[in-house]
């Protein structure tokens, strides 16, 4: 978002280029508190001209930020709303409406936070246990619907939901704002103006139409994502290619290219399967042209610049060499920013609720926790199998948060 905002700077800045002035606003770094006065250093076209004319003070660039309506679009389980709940807040401290647009199911975790909410349709226990089925891998979606045509057409029909709705998140009220009244933990906003129109948009890449309801809107937009999506990189293939993670032998070789070449071929299926939908969409409802049927046309995000922030820990991870400026690998989003993790402080609710489960974890040795999160697992049996001959090789206490798949360790 800031990237967009800054990036129309940069734009007039040009403009009183061609009029004879020479110097041009470079990015700040960090999120700017709406409404502050922020300077913008105006440098000179090169570091060394910088110092050599001693810019400063008189040479700055005053912009005020506007407090935005941000409208965050998320398909998916709880694991990946609540690292955008935390997000939601540090935008909320920085004086910007915020508004988490995703499935109903996750409408208490949102509003319980003191954010507003809108509901997508879909539902995300039905996907991920579809993409278990498939093994999360093209081919596999194949074998899926060639074994069970009816499943491929209940996907894609809950998929095509998903992105219609996308557009009342982004410009419609909540549905339930006339019952907020009755509800605790909403926020004044939420309250007193139920109305909604977004001035910028952040994403998750499974929000397939977020880019056109921007254009329709005319605001910016900023994809985020806890894996490698959109822009290809020749380290890693992509995630739902089924493609091997071994690392190259070189940059150039067959196994690289097949990287690089994996994340176009994935925007091309889902192109070619759903753009004849999402174009008569974009004519009937959003009044925007259709996009042309081709191939160059199917990786819109890459081919407009969009930027991408990676939410992985760059120690993990670091960013790829051949990704382009746009995309940063950012960190993980956690509550906890900028705090030394210590010790949780627990509410007496939790106390009472885990008293057994905290009893245990006091008594010994800090234990490893193995999490699956919303994730629908077929075989649980060999998996609890293999996670207790692990623990017991190991000699380390466990703690196993099964969820959507019941398991017994």
């Amino acid at each position: 978002v800031y990237h967009n905002l800054t990036k129309k700077i940069k734009k007039e800045q040009t403009m009183r280029d061609i009029a004879g002035d020479t110097k041009t606003a470079r990015r700040p770094s960090g999120l700017i508190k709406a409404g502050s006065d922020y300077k913008f250093p105006v440098h000179s076209s090169t570091p060394a001209q910088d110092e050599e004319e001693g810019v400063g003070d008189g040479n700055d660039l005053d912009f005020i930020l506007p407090k935005l309506n941000v409208c965050i679009l998320i398909v998916g389980t709880h694991g990946d709303v609540l690292p955008f709940c935390s997000l939601a807040k540090q935008l909320q401290e920085h004086g910007h409406r915020v508004r988490i647009a995703t499935h109903d199911v996750h409408r208490q975790t949102v509003t319980s936070r003191s954010i507003e909410f809108y509901p997508l349709a879909g539902d995300p226990k039905q996907l991920s246990q579809w993409t278990v089925e498939s093994g999360g891998r093209i081919t596999g979606e194949a074998r899926a619907a060639m074994a069970d045509p009816s499943v491929l057409k209940k996907k894609d029909a809950m998929l095509k939901e998903i992105y219609t709705s996308c557009w009342g998140a982004v410009s419609e009220p909540d549905p339930l704002s006339p019952y907020y009244e009755m509800f605790g933990n909403m926020n004044d906003s939420m309250k007193s103006n139920p109305n909604f129109v977004a001035d910028a948009v952040i994403a998750n890449p499974p929000c397939q139409t977020a880019l056109d309801v921007c254009e329709a809107l005319a605001i910016p937009l900023h994809i985020m994502f806890p894996q490698p999506w959109y822009y290809g990189t020749v380290e890693y293939p992509h995630p739902f290619s089924g493609l091997s993670y071994d690392k190259p032998a070189s940059s150039t070789g067959t196994q690289a290219k097949a990287n690089y070449a994996s994340y176009s071929i994935f925007e091309g299926v889902l192109h070619a399967n759903f753009g004849r939908f999402i174009n008569h969409w974009r004519a009937r409802t959003l009044k925007l042209p259709t996009i042309p049927w081709n191939h160059n046309f199917s990786n819109r995000i890459a081919h407009c610049d969009i930027p991408f922030s990676a939410m992985w820990s760059p120690s993990f991870c670091p960013k790829p060499q051949d990704w382009p400026e746009q995309c940063q690998v950012v960190g993980t989003f956690t509550q906890f920013t900028g705090k030394a993790i210590t010790k949780v402080e627990l509410s007496e609710e939790d106390t009472i609720k885990f008293a057994d489960l905290i009893k245990w974890i006091e008594s010994g040795t800090p234990p490893v926790f193995i999490g699956f999160g919303s994730m629908v697992i077929k075989d649980t049996t060999s998996l609890q199998q293999m996670i207790m001959d692990a623990a017991k090789e190991l000699g380390t206490r466990i703690v196993v948060q099964s969820s959507w798949s019941k398991m017994d360790v």
